[in-house]
Parts: structure tokens; sequence; C-alpha cells
């Protein structure tokens, strides 16, 4: 039986709607995709997932309530999956075991969710609000917490977003500055991205195959999953070279990735990001953005061209 991993806690943010959009092209400027839809009507995604990957692609993105109005409502194309909310854990220092960890309990339990992406520090789970307990409680029982522990619980307050935006101008980045403030951004070429399609019985085997890894020093890069069906979880992950776990596919990838003082403000930063790489006609495999970290993932070689397409919109230290 594997040990507990510690973790220093998880994060809950209730009463968001999941809007998705299916068969996207990123390339093709004649539609517009989700992510840009949201930039035009300044509606803020608190969470957002975009794969070209599997038999069909798609955009998935998480708003508040208060954001779903009539514009967005209108667009009958979508699908629209009301009262998600968002869990994370914390800080998981891209570490195996503790994925592995997670993934063994996730498939022993069978919890449904929506998505799940890693960012710099965080694992998030969007999440049926029906079934937000089960996961908290799965959490609680199986991780290493701080004894005084309690989930912390994200709420909007308006006052304070206008107080941070006018102390802070850097938070509405991206309708005053002609330059979007980054802490950096970081490319790491050639690494391994597996792709896997589980059942929660398998999901849990290959979580404690990966927990159980003899090399320690073998870390993940990032990771996205997401519900393919009831039953079967779709996981792309990405390490230094293949594990030793048989994949449906292993390809060569280069991973972006950046974060910024946004204060979770996201408005139009990755529209803009994504909007720099279709300009340059190259294709995005998998895109994430949760907190304040934004992961984008390559074909192997195509990183170099992608960051450097990103200097006239993003300011880099």
């Amino acid at each position: 039986m594997m040990e507990p991993v510690k973790i220093n806690g998880i994060r809950l943010n209730k009463n968001y709607i999941q809007v998705i959009q299916k068969d996207i092209d990123m390339l093709d400027q004649s539609s517009m995709s989700l992510y840009q839809i949201m930039e035009s009507n300044r509606i803020n995604m608190v969470f957002m997932t975009l794969n070209t990957m599997g038999s069909k692609s798609f955009v998935s993105g998480t708003i508040g309530l208060k954001n779903f109005g009539q514009t967005i409502h209108r667009n009958e194309s979508w699908e629209y999956d009301r009262r998600v909310c968002t869990l994370s854990i914390f800080p998981h220092h891209h570490s195996l075991q503790l994925l592995g960890f997670l993934l063994l309990h996730l498939g022993g339990l069978r919890l449904s969710f929506r998505h799940m992406v890693s960012s710099n520090a965080m694992l998030t789970f969007v999440v049926d609000q029906e079934n937000c307990d089960a996961f908290t409680d799965m959490f609680s029982a199986n991780f290493d917490l701080p004894q005084s522990h309690f989930p912390f619980e994200q709420k909007e307050n308006d006052e304070l977003t206008q107080f941070l935006k006018k102390k802070y101008p850097e938070t509405r980045a991206s309708y005053v500055e002609k330059k979007i403030k980054t802490y950096g951004i970081t490319l790491v070429p050639d690494l391994n991205l597996g792709s896997y399609r589980f059942s929660f019985d398998h999901l849990s085997l290959f979580g404690q195959k990966i927990g159980y890894m003899e090399d320690k020093k073998i870390r993940f890069y990032h990771i996205s999953m997401h519900m393919a069906s009831p039953e079967q979880i779709s996981v792309y992950l990405l390490t230094q070279k293949s594990l030793s776990v048989a994949a449906c596919n292993n390809c060569s990838a280069d991973l972006l990735h950046f974060h910024g003082p946004h204060f979770g403000d996201r408005h139009s930063i990755v529209s803009r990001a994504l909007s720099c790489l279709a300009k340059e006609s190259i294709r995005v495999l998998l895109a994430d953005c949760t907190g304040a970290s934004i992961s984008i993932v390559l074909p192997q070689g195509k990183g170099k061209a992608a960051k450097l397409s990103l200097i006239d919109v993003f300011d880099s230290p």
C-alpha cells in the first residue's frame, strides 16, 4: 500500500458553468473559437483546456454564472454543463509519486470528473458540483494534510477586484498594456507525450505503476485528462522519456509554459497567445490555463518559433 502523500492544501471554487466547443480548427480564420468569443465579450475563463489530439478536437472553458448571458447562450452549437466547481490540490512538485497516488485513488473510487490539468503548482479538477464533496473527502482521507486544514473556498469579490485593478494595473493588462506582463516564458523541448485511454480500474493500476517507479528522479512536466465517456478517461502525460507503461501513442513534443501577475483575471490572455501561434500556422496539440499558468504543448521542433511569436504580445523579463 502506498504511503499517504503530503500536500499543503485544497482549493475549492463553486458555481461555474462549463462551456464546450467541439470540432475546432484553430487555423481557420473564417470562424471564431470559444476563447475568441470570450475575449470579444470580456468574459473571464477561470479554467480552459484545448485538445486537438483525440478523434474530435475540443475547447472547454469554465465561466462564472453571472457571465452566462444572452450573448453566450445564443450559440446553439456549444454544449453547456451547469453547476460545476473547480478543485485543486497543491503543491505537486511535478512528482510522479504524488500523481500516481492520486490516480490510484481516483480510479479505485470511480470518481467522475470533467477535466483535470496541471499548472505550475496545482492539479486542478473540473467536477460536477454534486460530486464536489466526494472529491473533497477523497483528498482529505487519503492525502497527508495539515491538521488545521479546511478546503479554502475562493469567492468572487467585485469590490476587491476593482481595488486590485486600480492598485495593480497589470491585472487589467489585456485592456491597458500593449504587452502582457509575465514572470518568464519557459520552453522545454524534446519531451515525450504519452497518450492513454483507461477505464477506472486501469487508471488505478496506472497510478500504482507510476507511483512505485524506482527512478524517483523521473518527473512529469504536464498532464491533461478528460472523461471521453462515462467509463473511459483520456490521459495526456508529458515526461522526459517514455514510461514503462503501454500507451496508445508516444510522440516527441515541446512544452511552452508561462505565468503572470494576473490575479486570476484571465481576460483575453489565452486567446491572444493562441492567436499569435495561429498567425504563424503553428499547430497546438494541447493548451491549458488554470490559476495563473498557461501551458501549451506543441509538435517537436515548433517550440522556438512559438516562443518567438509571443514576443510582440507578451513581456518576458
